[in-house]
């Protein structure tokens, strides 16, 4: 995963520096002595040598003030044209320098390295605040944003999660993203009639330091994404289902969920959700999902209407429909979406017109809307050129053979096309 934020819509944040955690109105005093005149002897000092030693040590003093009056504003970032943003306080006096992209060096006072933090006992109160803030600003804006009609009715923290990023037996190798994890109640007004809605959405923090600073540049959002009717919102139908998320890309160390903060009520019921086991399940809303998410992986490997490949011309492409596999002990599911690419094949003498079909594949589809289209599968036909795709099914019952002969052996099948199954 990118250790940028992977969202694009974050704003750059300036870091959480140790300099910022020290106490509000902290002096440094000068001391009253800072220069000690000679001790000469009096019968060789005359009145008016005295006196310019008086004014040089008395300047000496003045400039050596100065100096360390420099140095403190200097320290604390008093001279940095950046914008300064608090921690946990957004518009706050107290404020948070560092330089962009990176997190600041901590002060010597600082206690602790300039590492991850290993375990969740080693966030700091004010880290959780600064995290607590950016992650309840940004939910709206995750995955397409949150449509006005949605009011959020609450956000309540769960705890968090620590996960290792590095995939490394060695310690020193270990690499922290702190997962702040939420139950978000909402009403949804998009439809006819006001709903009452709830899911699970964590926000991840990939560089969350032992000396008590944060970079927040460093930001992840969920992968798999749930379809409501009338809007979409990156995260889990419950709280099971978000750990299966976290599990399922990175590492999972340390649980640090409360359950008894977990919310039941009017919202909907805390219920255990299984796989999608019949296309009757995929709502209108899943389909569109499946559809948009298969679209953007096909525009990835430049699968698009006038694109040309090696000769291989892409004149039109139409949805077909879904094809649902399921292992025999709906522990695993799949769902394909299904389209027919319309080509010219310009290396024949003449051209050649015909059509073949083009799929992309999507594991753990659940009911109740949850589906991700991040990741995609396929065992036979992995390859994103068009023109490896021009020999490829070229009817639906070919495509069917394929499915389930080579792709998907021994699951079931189901599929949403008009032909009769082979």
């Amino acid at each position: 995963m990118n250790e940028t934020d992977s969202n694009g819509k974050l704003p750059q944040m300036p870091v959480l520096t140790p300099e910022t955690l020290a106490p509000k109105g902290a002096e440094i005093s000068v001391p009253s002595e800072a220069v000690t005149p000679s001790q000469e002897p009096e019968q060789a000092t005359s009145k008016s040598h005295r006196s310019m030693k008086i004014l040089i040590g008395s300047l000496a003093v003045l400039l050596l003030a100065g100096a360390v009056t420099i140095a403190i504003l200097a320290k604390t970032g008093a001279f940095s044209k950046e914008k300064e943003v608090s921690a946990g306080q957004g518009t706050s006096s107290e404020t948070l320098n560092a330089e962009e992209g990176s997190a600041a060096e901590p002060e010597q006072e600082q206690t602790g390295p300039h590492e991850p933090v290993l375990s969740l006992s080693q966030v700091t109160d004010r880290q959780f605040e600064f995290m607590d803030q950016l992650a309840r600003e940004y939910i709206r804006m995750d995955g397409e944003g949150m449509p006005d009609e949605v009011v959020i009715d609450d956000m309540c923290y769960l705890g968090m999660l620590r996960q290792d990023t590095v995939y490394a037996e060695r310690a020193e190798d270990e690499k922290s993203m702190i997962q702040m994890v939420y139950q978000v109640k909402v009403t949804d007004n998009t439809g006819a009639e006001p709903v009452k809605r709830q899911f699970f959405w964590m926000y991840g923090f990939s560089y969350v330091y032992q000396d008590g600073t944060i970079n927040p540049n460093g930001t992840e959002s969920m992968v798999d994404t749930l379809c409501f009717d009338n809007w979409t919102v990156p995260g889990a139908l419950n709280i099971e289902l978000l750990l299966r998320q976290a599990e399922k890309w990175y590492n999972l160390e340390e649980i640090g969920i409360d359950y008894s903060l977990i919310q039941p009520s009017e919202y909907g019921e805390n219920k255990h959700y299984d796989l999608v086991k019949s296309l009757d399940q995929i709502t209108p809303a899943m389909e569109e999902g499946f559809r948009k998410g298969a679209e953007e992986w096909m525009e990835y490997g430049t699968v698009r209407v006038g694109c040309t490949a090696n000769g291989i011309v892409l004149d039109n492409m139409e949805y077909e429909g879904l094809i649902l596999t399921l292992t025999r002990n709906s522990a695993e599911n799949r769902v394909y979406i299904v389209y027919r690419l319309d080509i010219t094949d310009q290396n024949q003498t003449p051209e050649v017109k015909r059509s073949v079909y083009w799929y992309v594949g999507f594991d753990g589809i659940f009911e109740g809307g949850e589906i991700q289209t991040v990741s995609s599968t396929s065992q036979i036909y992995d390859s994103w050129s068009l023109s490896d795709w021009a020999d490829g099914p070229a009817s639906i019952d070919a495509l069917r053979e394929v499915i389930q002969h080579e792709e998907a052996v021994g699951w079931s099948y189901e599929d949403s096309f008009e032909e009769e199954a082979i």
